[in-house]
């Protein structure tokens, strides 16, 4: 996925996030996509009243890059799973995502599930026992032309995104699961950042 951060803005986390989005005054349930931490399926779950389906738009294993590693707090020498899908309700496509999930350590039927699940990843997870939290969560608005382009929107349309950690553990004995996730939210579901 290629976006870039919009002009003026910058990836801003935490409680410098939240200033700016009350500042905004944008509507609480944007607030609340934006910077929860909870799971997006049940929120978008809750929020449509219909199951969140997805389309799997990109799938490969590569290399894991240095910024990649930088942001995982992992080694850059190994190979992730690169991921991206819409997540779609009622054939509405409401959010882009991108995943990096680096290999190491995976065991071969969680590696198998991510590979050919047509599950959010989170629920993928969660469905396997696994507990899962989130961390180093940011957002911004980002100009993403692929996703104006499906979404039909001018090639200039800024749009609401979000980039955080996940990670996952079965127990405290075991290795943890660490993947990077990029979320790019349709204007329909979380409006339109202004322009700065």
């Amino acid at each position: 996925m290629d976006y870039s951060v919009a002009h003026g803005w910058k990836w801003i986390a935490d409680k410098e996030a939240a200033a700016l989005l009350e500042k905004l005054d944008i509507k609480p349930y944007h607030k609340l996509l934006l910077l929860s931490d909870g799971s997006l399926t049940r929120f978008l779950e809750a929020l449509n009243q219909s199951s969140v389906d997805v389309e799997i738009k990109k799938h490969e294993i590569r290399k894991i890059k240095k910024d990649e590693s930088v942001y995982l707090e992992v080694d850059a020498s190994q190979e992730a799973i690169i991921r991206d899908v819409w997540l779609t309700q009622n054939k509405k496509k409401l959010v882009y995502a991108h995943s990096v999930f680096p290999l190491a350590g995976l065991d071969k039927n969680l590696l198998d599930n991510i590979s050919t699940s047509i599950e959010p990843l989170g629920k993928s997870l969660t469905d396997r026992g696994l507990l899962t939290f989130k961390d180093k969560l940011e957002i911004s608005a980002v100009h993403c032309s692929d996703v104006n382009s499906v979404l039909n929107l001018a090639p200039k349309t800024i749009l609401w995104a979000k980039h955080y950690r996940l990670l996952a553990q079965a127990s405290s004995s075991e290795k943890g699961i660490t993947a990077s996730i990029t979320e790019i939210f349709s204007p329909e579901l979380a409006g339109k950042p202004p322009l700065k």
